[in-house]
């Protein structure tokens, strides 16, 4: 027996194929989400080699001997008591913290208070080393003079190794308090150009014999 409306049975047929065919694309973007979902953290996370953060260097780098940084961390500067000679409160690494202590440096002599460019010395010892700053500090063999005095070699808060920057200028002679010879090489050749230059002292003053250490 023929359909009575043969035009009805067909549209039914195309509504129940087009909602078939929606069923099945929603079916597979929900697959789709499922499995982008269920990517590895490990792909979702990766990032190429430049943005990997670099690894700090060790706390214990040997800074270069001409500049070197200054940690947050050091002694602090109290007074300057003559070129080649200062006072400082120590931090708990070489000098007890807390401490007050007088500090001679290493390896170099600066004229003694009222001789031939003493004043000079101090001056820029306290350019070098201001009241209040920071240093950074090394040993060599011998930790104190028989003057209960620290020996130390110090860059300031700038890096500037403060030794053989007074010899360079030619405000400081270079002399060697042995065993304590770790920087000699260095303080030995800036004392060499000063003279050559005829800095500070080697121009200003006569008597530019070595001077006994003290």
């Amino acid at each position: 027996m023929r359909p009575r409306r043969p035009w009805l049975t067909a549209l039914l047929a195309a509504l129940v194929a087009v909602l078939a065919f929606g069923g099945l694309g929603a079916l597979l973007e929900a697959t789709k989400d499922d499995s982008a979902s269920t990517r590895p953290a490990a792909v979702e996370e990766a990032r190429s080699p430049a943005e990997s953060p670099r690894p700090p260097p060790p706390a214990d780098a040997e800074p270069p001997p001409g500049r070197a940084p200054v940690p947050a961390a050091g002694l602090v500067v109290v007074r300057v008591i003559d070129g080649d000679t200062v006072e400082v409160r120590g931090d708990g690494r070489v000098v007890p913290a807390g401490t007050t202590a007088s500090v001679r440096l290493l390896e170099v002599d600066t004229p003694e208070r009222g001789d031939c460019f003493s004043e000079e010395a101090t001056a820029r010892t306290e350019q070098l080393l201001p009241p209040g700053s920071r240093l950074r500090a090394e040993v060599d063999e011998d930790l104190k003079d028989p003057y209960d005095r620290y020996l130390l070699y110090v860059w300031n808060a700038e890096g500037v190794f403060v030794n053989e920057a007074l010899v360079r200028g030619g405000y400081a002679r270079a002399v060697l308090y042995e065993p304590n010879d770790k920087y000699w090489p260095e303080l030995s050749r800036a004392q060499s150009a000063a003279r050559a230059s005829g800095a500070g002292l080697w121009d200003h003053c006569a008597d530019t014999s070595e001077p006994p250490p003290g």
